[in-house]
């Protein structure tokens, strides 16, 4: 019986004379105080609520670690890309083998002023320069004197390279380039490169 039904029966008790008004508010705080018995819906629901709410706070950190950790940065770049912040798109070291080259792939999600900033830390003087990327094939061949490049950014037999200057939105290749022979210099060079994209 529901606390509706005994107060309904204890208002027809009372209107009959079987109860006085005393015992009647009395009877009528008395059940007022009980507290209503838990339907099976809700037990079910507070049953599922006490694993389900665990299982999704460990889920929600789970999936804020995953993103902290795979995400960090690129969500830093898109935040950066939106309002045109400096971005650094380029903080590494890489390797060239001795008479070779590489092409760094450098993507810019907007215009304006890159830094880039290149050391040899160990190894031998390097070529640099700036292209794009439908100049692949021309490299791939090794036809060095039709590789169209932005000559701001060119420098030969260089240890130490800085260079600024503006380029528009769009992929490029930064390429390094040991034109030594390995033979008597070292038979590969490890190489800082700095890349920054200031708006």
């Amino acid at each position: 019986m529901g606390i509706a039904d005994e107060l309904s029966t204890l208002q027809a008790l009372h209107e009959k004379g079987k109860l006085t008004d005393q015992e009647y508010a009395d009877a009528k705080a008395a059940v007022l105080k009980k507290p209503e018995p838990v339907s099976a819906s809700r037990r079910l629901g507070r049953f599922i609520g006490s694993r389900a709410v665990p299982l999704l706070v460990v889920l929600l950190l789970f999936i804020g670690f995953i993103w902290y950790r795979a995400g960090t940065r690129n969500t830093g770049q898109m935040i950066a890309t939106a309002v045109h912040a400096p971005i650094t798109l380029k903080d590494e070291v890489q390797n060239i083998p001795a008479s070779s080259w590489k092409a760094v792939a450098l993507n810019l999600p907007y215009g304006g002023t890159v830094d880039i900033n290149l050391q040899v830390v160990r190894g031998n003087p390097i070529d640099v320069f700036l292209t794009t990327p439908d100049q692949l094939e021309t490299m791939k061949k090794e036809q060095w004197n039709n590789v169209r490049v932005y000559t701001d950014f060119n420098a030969v037999k260089t240890k130490t390279y800085l260079r600024t200057g503006q380029l528009g939105q769009g992929s490029y290749y930064l390429v390094l380039r040991d034109t030594s022979l390995g033979i008597l210099s070292s038979s590969a060079s490890d190489i800082s490169v700095k890349v920054q994209l200031n708006p």
